[in-house]
């Protein structure tokens, strides 16, 4: 009964936005990297970035980030966010060299996204030792990556990805894929 009356005057007073300002100066102050935005993001609780010196996100405008969102951004790598992108609960985010995401991209609960994979083969190193092997992964606009998805290779504008996929070959504009490895299966555009 009482947030009847208090969710509309809390609304006026904009303190969601108050709270979005917070955390997000928050994570600049933490960051020793760069962070530029073109308006303040929505970030609710849970939100994680590691960012080493000399990298850089930059933020489109009206992005949001629900819920235990997370991105580690390397030395010397940039992440750029389009316009209007929504991550949804729990995705993350990684960086070895940079991330282009497009605008208005939909990125459904605890998708991963990554330009690296671990080297290995060497028998005579532990894993973690090997290195990384990089790819310039780039996601073009008007995106949706279906829940628990991985990308690890570039997707075209207007695609579908579905839940589970794993995107390890480049997914052309316009198109549905599906499984693991991601396939392309059908088009999101109209025939005729």
């Amino acid at each position: 009964m009482i947030m009847r009356w208090l969710g509309p005057i809390l609304g006026r007073l904009h303190i969601g936005r108050f709270r979005d300002w917070m955390r997000f100066q928050w994570a600049r102050f933490r960051s020793p990297g760069t962070i530029e935005a073109a308006s303040l993001p929505y970030i609710e609780p849970g939100f994680r970035l590691r960012m080493k010196e000399h990298s850089k996100l930059v933020l489109g405008k009206d992005v949001k980030f629900f819920g235990n969102f997370a991105a580690y951004i390397e030395r010397g790598a940039v992440v750029t966010i389009g316009d209007r992108t929504i991550f949804n609960s729990g995705c993350w985010l990684g960086a070895i060299e940079g991330l282009q995401i497009g605008s208005e991209c939909l990125f459904a609960p605890m998708v991963t996204i990554t330009d690296g994979n671990h080297r290995f083969g060497q028998s005579d190193l532990p894993i973690w030792a090997q290195g990384f092997e990089n790819r310039d992964v780039k996601i073009g606009n008007d995106v949706w990556v279906g829940a628990k998805a991985t990308v690890i290779n570039s997707i075209g504008d207007s695609s579908v990805i579905g839940a589970n996929a794993v995107v390890t070959r480049a997914v052309p504009a316009g198109s549905v894929a599906v499984g693991i490895p991601a396939r392309v299966v059908g088009s999101t555009r109209p025939e005729g």
